[in-house]
């Protein structure tokens, strides 16, 4: 074990630092990279390259490839054989050194399928002994993703709502609309997320106010490529489709359903149409991903946000009239909130907003004391299990409000709310007091009592 100040390292890190601190730059040799940052699209192959000069053999030089931290190797290349310990975990297998040119100090890495995660800074460094040198690269990684499509709401009071997606983008994306005579049009909002494997999403929503006539184009721009998809969409000609004229309608209420209880999210067309040849999707802001997506029959799990992933049961026995029901599982606090129910057909949708509210009541109060003494005693009302916060309030005899010494509403890791306040009572020969915790709008409330002569 090698202690440096502060730090206590095992003997294969300190050991390495050891060595990096005794190195010296050499004069006799430089390493050089390329003088542009690399590109490469997504699933392609990179190759890094480096050089050094004046020109040898590296057969006997160690080459160790790496992002931020020496230790942590991309690669490493020492006496003609690979060196795998300390490796990146997720470069293995998936990096190949060429030997072509280590004869006269070239050296190449090939990086195999090539992901978002890949961008970036690398490294590339030599030694040769207690001498070292090294230089930088720049990857660039870049994907373009599908073609941008245009989804038209049926219109409205205020006008037609178009919301332009498009997935599958690296880096993050531009996206702008035109209208006919190629004029940017003010996007309402714009949404980006990026997905499990690095790959962006891209959302924006424009409103035209005059549908009449006009052509719209969304537009998706890569900034590293310089290119661009689009899509054109004519609003006349989708105004004339079916789902232009039927509305699609929700619950006027909203669904209150407690902790651990199934929900159920019905949406229907007005006035009654089929719906098997449609995309019905439930979201909660943004089209993606989405808590459940019917298409030609079948779910889209592909598109499903993942809390709701096994927890989600379409009842479609009615569909043929244009009504469906979402089933979700054993609801959570997380569950709370705002939903949008969305048919869609030839690109026009109608939708409909429901509110679910998610109420969990916890367990009864229980009053304990904690501290007597000088004629004062302190009560602490605890209770868990709460969802939304509760309201908490100590009562006298005769139903009056006592305020709390100090009180405390803490979310655990499921959602759920846990209360505890505190109580200083200062007459402690009439003390007789109610713990009241409850969720105002279900009316619903558990009470503890504490009385001094059933203590």
């Amino acid at each position: 074990m090698v202690d440096f100040p502060g730090y206590n390292l095992s003997g294969a890190v300190a050991s390495f630092l050891f060595i990096l601190l005794t190195m010296k730059q050499s004069e006799d040799f430089r390493v050089i990279g390329p003088a542009h940052p690399i590109l490469a699209g997504v699933g392609e192959d990179a190759l890094l390259t480096c050089q050094l000069l004046p020109k040898r053999t590296t057969m006997h030089v160690e080459v160790r490839w790496y992002r931020s931290e020496p230790s942590t190797p991309v690669f490493v290349h020492r006496d003609g054989v690979e060196v795998t310990e300390m490796q990146m975990e997720e470069y293995r297998g998936w990096v190949e050194w060429i030997e072509n040119g280590i004869a006269k100090g070239n050296v190449a890495l090939k990086i195999h399928n090539i992901q978002p995660s890949d961008n970036g800074q690398y490294w590339c460094h030599f030694q040769d002994g207690n001498y070292c040198g090294e230089t930088s690269l720049l990857l660039k990684v870049a994907g373009l993703g599908s073609a941008p499509s245009i989804h038209m709401e049926g219109p409205g009071e205020s006008g037609v709502q178009l919301v332009c997606t498009a997935r599958g983008w690296f880096p993050e994306p531009q996206v702008y609309w035109e209208d006919i005579r190629g004029e940017k049009l003010l996007a309402v909002s714009e949404h980006r997320i990026q997905d499990k494997d690095g790959l962006f999403y891209a959302e924006a929503t424009l409103v035209v106010r005059n549908a009449s006539a006009e052509s719209v184009s969304c537009l998706v721009h890569n900034p590293v490529l310089t290119e661009e998809k689009g899509s054109v969409i004519s609003l006349p000609e989708k105004l004339q489709t079916e789902l232009a004229s039927l509305k699609v309608n929700g619950p006027s209420q909203p669904i209150l359903v407690r902790v651990g209880e199934d929900i159920q999210l019905t949406c229907y067309l007005s006035p009654k149409a089929n719906a098997q040849s449609m995309e019905v999707r439930w979201d909660r802001s943004h089209r993606y991903p989405a808590v459940h997506v019917y298409m030609d029959g079948d779910h889209v799990a592909g598109e499903q946000m993942a809390e709701y992933r096994g927890r989600t049961v379409l009842v479609s026995d009615a569909i043929d009239e244009g009504r469906l029901t979402l089933q979700i599982l054993s609801a959570r606090p997380s569950d709370d909130g705002q939903y949008r129910c969305l048919f869609e057909k030839d690109d026009v949708y109608q939708e409909a907003s429901l509110d679910l509210k998610v109420v969990g009541l916890g367990s009864s109060p229980l009053i304990t004391v904690e501290g007597q003494e000088d004629g004062e005693m302190q009560l602490i009302c605890s209770s868990d299990g709460w969802f939304p916060q509760p309201h908490v309030q100590w009562r006298d005899m005769e139903g009056k409000t006592i305020p709390s010494s100090s009180q405390a509403l803490t979310q655990g890791s499921h959602g759920l709310f846990h209360v505890q306040t505190l109580l200083r009572v200062t007459n402690i020969s009439a003390v007789d007091v109610t713990c009241s915790i409850s969720i105002p709008f279900l009316g619903e409330e558990k009470i503890a009592t504490f009385s001094l002569s059933g203590w």
